[in-house]
């Protein structure tokens, strides 16, 4: 377990609005814990719209997702990225239909690990090597290597400094290349001394005015990994 502390001298030096989304999502003396683990339900659209309950993890700069959807949580979905190398894979009553692993699994799953770094503000502090700035009083912008990519993660934030919004270009594929993906936060929440986005609606081309999210989860728990 960590035995590191937030204090607000960490940020002390970064721009008004970035301190601002540090101090409401980290209360002075909370347990920095880079790595935190999620329960996480919703619907995500494959054709039609599906329930899922699922356990994610990361670190803002990897992440495993593992869900269980559809009728009876038969359909098993594992996404996962670290180390440079991401996968997905997708079962039905055991039966593998999809397995990727490949450059693009990998360059969009570093995209997706930057993007839910929302999750785990600890990991965002610049002593992990990210760096920041504000382009407004409401738009703030973080930087960092997750390799094999270079993410820079657009946040919107309120008066209050908690997450409207996040965006990114990340990956999609060799044909497609890099669009915007993103979430609008609906709702957030307080898990101890850590405030996080818990309910959001997240999918490719957020921004756009014809923007469609096709995936709509919520947080219900929030705890350091149990490795930390």
């Amino acid at each position: 377990m960590t035995s590191e502390c937030f204090d607000p001298a960490m940020v002390a030096g970064l721009d008004a609005p970035v301190r601002r989304f540090f101090t409401h999502a980290l209360a002075a003396g909370a347990p920095l814990h880079p790595r935190v683990r999620l329960a996480l339900r919703g619907r995500i659209r494959v054709g039609a719209w599906l329930r899922f309950d699922s356990v994610w993890e990361g670190d803002g700069r990897s992440f495993s997702w593992r869900a269980a959807a559809g009728p009876a949580r038969l359909l098993r979905v594992h996404d996962r990225f670290a180390g440079g190398t991401g996968s997905m894979d997708v079962r039905l009553r055991g039966l593998r239909l999809v397995h990727a692993e490949n450059a693009d699994t990998a360059r969009s799953g570093a995209g997706r690990a930057a993007l839910e770094a929302v999750w785990t503000p600890a990991a965002l502090l610049p002593v992990h090597g990210v760096s920041w700035r504000a382009d407004s009083d409401e738009r703030i912008v973080a930087t960092w290597d997750v390799e094999p990519e270079r993410p820079e993660l657009h946040l919107i934030i309120g008066p209050d400094g908690a997450v409207r919004s996040s965006r990114a270009q990340r990956w999609r594929d060799a044909r497609r290349g890099y669009q915007p993906f993103g979430a609008d936060v609906r709702a957030e929440r307080a898990f101890g001394a850590l405030t996080v986005p818990s309910r959001l609606a997240a999918g490719w081309g957020n921004g756009a005015a014809d923007w469609a999210p096709f995936f709509i989860c919520e947080a219900t728990s929030l705890a350091p990994h149990p490795d930390e």
